[in-house]
């Protein structure tokens, strides 16, 4: 039996913004220590190290110039057009390395693939996840878009690829990939285009050509918390997931839509958002497995370790070590509190999401026989 495996070096760290910059990569050392303090490395999970991808591989899904541009500004050399690719100040940043960094990350999401494609029942890279990057242009902190580069590999072997979203922001870029593709489903779940980055992500956004149906976006109100989210999923996208039987899925596991996370209005639990997670194991085929968002340390800390477990299928304690470096910081892998939402945002947050499962269901459900 292939054990799941793990993708994982400190060098993925490389892939720094900033001090500044909301996505501290300090958040992928923390996930594996804590699972190393459970064991998780010792032999339920192969841990490997990640290789950079290949140019012309990441050549299929990003523009050859693009990444020409990446290489040309992390070297530190300039570039007239470096705005119109999708950097300078604020999100996407220019530094150093930049382009060793980004085709690391997405290599990592490669070996995660090529574990799957090996026999593994999950193949991890926590830092992937990056979906917002566009074919030529790098976008909502994201330079490349491990998550298409992947499904494009995974596409190789498996006739039908699902794509399945649960980061709070729009997965933008990676509809945008395979928006006439009626061999990748995509699926997002998020806060509403309305309040929050990157504008997009409606229900009417449904695939273009044979694609049409194929793009699935489950669209949320702020402060939607884990009861309605949950019924929203599993009346609508999950029913649609399961009814395209992928061979196999890339899940990307931003854990921005928590309660606590600081760029974001929805109001959900760790468990909550695990909940989606244990959906998709449920399914039975293959999954790679990446991050995504994550902006407070603490949360997402625990909630990729809180994933990495339960897609390993590992038994494990609530409480987490006492070896752990910030066990009185994080002291368990779930949370222990009511979140207290005021009746008007609650009732306001179900009705958007009911309005958004009947959009759903008038727009996909006779597309996959439902």
């Amino acid at each position: 039996m292939v054990r799941p495996v793990f993708v994982y070096s400190d060098a993925l760290m490389g892939y720094n913004m900033g001090t500044q910059h909301p996505m501290q990569p300090r958040r992928l050392r923390q996930t594996f220590d804590l699972l190393d303090s459970y064991g998780a490395f010792e032999s339920e999970i192969e841990l490997r190290e990640p290789t950079p991808a290949d140019f012309d591989e990441v050549a299929e899904t990003h523009s050859a110039k693009f990444l020409e541009a990446i290489e040309l500004l992390s070297k530190g050399g300039r570039s007239s057009g470096s705005s119109r690719f999708g950097f300078g100040s604020g999100d996407n940043p220019i530094f150093p390395g930049m382009y060793e960094s980004a085709m690391l990350y997405t290599g990592a999401t490669l070996n995660a693939v090529d574990a799957v494609l090996a026999g593994a029942s999950v193949g991890i890279n926590i830092s992937g996840g990056l979906h917002h990057a566009h074919y030529d242009r790098a976008a909502g902190f994201c330079i490349l878009n491990d998550c298409a580069v992947g499904i494009r590999r995974l596409r190789r072997r498996y006739a039908r690829v699902a794509y399945v979203d649960i980061d709070v922001h729009h997965g933008d870029g990676v509809q945008e990939l395979f928006y006439d593709d009626p061999t990748v489903l995509t699926i997002s779940l998020h806060e509403s285009g309305r309040t929050l980055f990157p504008g997009t992500g409606f229900v009417y956004e449904s695939g273009e050509g044979e694609g049409v149906g194929y793009s699935l976006n489950l669209p949320f109100a702020p402060y939607t918390p884990d009861a309605i989210w949950i019924q929203a999923w599993r009346d609508s996208a999950l029913l649609i997931l399961k009814a395209f039987q992928p061979e196999a899925i890339l899940l990307q596991m931003g854990t921005d839509a928590h309660v606590e996370d600081p760029l974001a209005h929805l109001c959900l639990t760790a468990q909550g958002w695990l909940e989606a997670i244990k959906d998709v194991v449920g399914l039975g085929v293959p999954i790679v497995a990446v991050g995504g968002g994550g902006y407070n340390m603490k949360t997402v800390t625990k909630m990729w370790s809180l994933a990495t477990l339960t897609l390993s299928g590992i038994a494990h304690e609530d409480a987490t070590p006492d070896s752990f470096t910030m066990h009185n910081e994080i002291p368990t892998l779930t949370d222990h509190y009511e979140i207290e939402l005021a009746e008007k945002d609650r009732k306001r947050s179900q009705d958007f999401a009911e309005e958004s499962v009947n959009e759903i269901r008038d727009t996909h459900f006779a597309k996959f026989g439902l």
